[in-house]
């Protein structure tokens, strides 16, 4: 009697343990697939992404005005998705796919109106992980990586200063593959 209490007990650790194992490699609920969501400061286009308020500022988790040149990744920066299924990125977002046959980036241009919100789905089109980042250090925290068909994106306000902006991919070698574009901002 008293060994199967202690077996039960165990199986029930192991079944508890599991499950919050799997729930943390999973994301909890930024899984792929996930759509938009509400956070207090606004709505992001996917789990873990910089919301965008009404007023069309993009903002971080403290609810400050994200700043593009930021150091990535900082909690002053525009956030980066989560994992994203590529099918549900919205169709106001700019989808661009990296490395593939073509070994570019594609489409490799865009246009965006000045200061606008200006979200962007960057998705590895092979085996390689791809980082998408600006030339302009006015953009420097605008950065996605991406690991073998994985897609994610990111929210950012456009820059207020009219021209051209290129974008690569900053894996050694990606650049030389092609793998380069321009934002053009009207």
């Amino acid at each position: 009697m008293q060994n199967t209490k202690i077996i039960v007990g165990i199986v029930i650790a192991i079944v508890v343990i599991g499950g919050i194992y799997y729930f943390w490699q999973r994301g909890g609920a930024d899984q792929p697939g996930s759509s938009a969501v509400e956070t207090p400061q606004g709505t992001a286009e996917a789990p873990g992404a910089s919301a965008v308020t009404e007023e069309g500022l993009v903002v971080t988790a403290s609810g400050e005005a994200a700043k593009n040149d930021a150091e990535p990744g900082t909690s002053a920066a525009p956030q980066q998705s989560s994992p994203i299924d590529a099918g549900s990125v919205t169709s106001k977002a700019i989808k661009l796919t990296m490395g593939g046959d073509t070994a570019s980036i594609t489409p490799n241009n865009f246009k965006v109106k000045a200061g606008a919100v200006v979200t962007v789905s960057i998705t590895s089109a092979d085996t390689f992980s791809h980082v998408f980042k600006f030339t302009d250090p006015s953009l420097q925290a605008v950065a996605v990586g991406v690991g073998p068909d994985e897609t994610r994106l990111i929210s950012f306000n456009a820059p207020t200063k009219k021209g051209e902006y290129e974008f690569f991919c900053d894996v050694p070698g990606h650049v030389a593959r092609g793998e380069v574009g321009v934002m053009v901002v009207e």
